[in-house]
């Protein structure tokens, strides 16, 4: 299989490449729990407040109501709130909610985009899911906001849900196919510059193949791709080869950078440099970052 792989992207592009693995790494599944759509409506019904479905998923009032009103005779777990606020979704998209919308939420300020769609990818790579499921479960709700405080620690949650939303309606947060085919055992984590100087000095973790990404409150800065992202990232550190992300580094702003980082084991498909690149070439046509040029 991996053999296949690597013949389709060095033939054919990294697209030709996923229809050899589509399914070959599922999506993250979690388990299935009933949900009765006519309590679903009930609860809307009395705990909406004349807003959308939408603002119940990311208002925290409206949201606590909503889910209050499910509850029998104890609180509802992880895995019942998830249900029933992807089933109040779905219900919306069903055209099942008669409700009138007739109220809207606040506005939020358009700077919190590139924060809100770095945070949300994160969580989505790393755990396989979509952005609804994020923003319906509370584990990973509560992940999403912690990733957008890596970059900007004073970030409004509020502000973040709903600016994800807006991204997810206007499609703009699809997944790359390249991520959903080369999982490989990939483990996503993101650091600052400091914690990452730590972990080049201490820690042999990326000493293996991966894709580094650098981000700021202005977005995607530089993706790029390595065999040892430790080597590379190092050289990066110390004097970047590519003179508008070493200027960044040394400018001002080098404080709210962080290094997302797409690390591999030693000897998954990504040792070999074509694949790393058809995976590093998807993301910078997806993410557009500041300082690459197109592929």
């Amino acid at each position: 299989m991996q053999l296949m792989f690597l013949h389709a992207v060095g033939r054919l592009g990294l697209i030709s490449s996923a229809v050899v693995l589509v399914g070959l790494f599922p999506v993250c599944s979690f388990a299935q729990v009933a949900v009765d759509a006519a309590d679903v409506i009930s609860s809307f019904d009395k705990n909406a407040d004349g807003f959308s479905s939408d603002e119940v998923l990311i208002n925290d009032t409206l949201r606590s109501r909503f889910l209050a009103d499910l509850e029998t005779d104890q609180p509802l777990g992880r895995e019942q709130e998830r249900a029933a606020l992807l089933k109040l979704l779905q219900l919306r998209k069903a055209g099942k909610l008669t409700s009138r919308t007739t109220k809207r939420g606040p506005r939020v300020d358009a700077a919190v985009a590139p924060i809100a769609e770095i945070a949300a990818r994160v969580v989505a790579d790393r755990h396989q899911v979509t952005t609804d499921t994020i923003l319906a479960d509370p584990l990973l709700r509560a992940e999403l906001q912690r990733e957008a405080e890596k970059i900007d620690r004073d970030v409004d949650p509020y502000a973040v849900r709903k600016t994800v939303l807006n991204l997810r309606k206007k499609r703009a947060l699809k997944p790359e196919l390249v991520l959903r085919v080369a999982n490989w055992e990939r483990n996503i984590r993101t650091v600052t510059l400091d914690e990452l100087r730590r972990l080049l000095q201490s820690d042999d973790t990326l000493r293996r193949p991966g894709i580094y990404l650098f981000r700021s409150e202005a977005g995607y800065l530089y993706i790029g791709e390595a065999s040892n992202l430790s080597q590379r990232l190092t050289t990066h550190l110390k004097e970047s080869d590519r003179p508008s992300l070493a200027q960044y580094l040394a400018g001002e702003n080098a404080e709210t950078i962080t290094v997302e980082l797409h690390l591999f084991p030693i000897d998954s498909p990504a040792k070999n440099v074509t694949v790393r690149r058809a995976y590093e070439s998807e993301l910078i046509r997806s993410r557009l970052p500041i300082f690459n040029v197109r592929p």
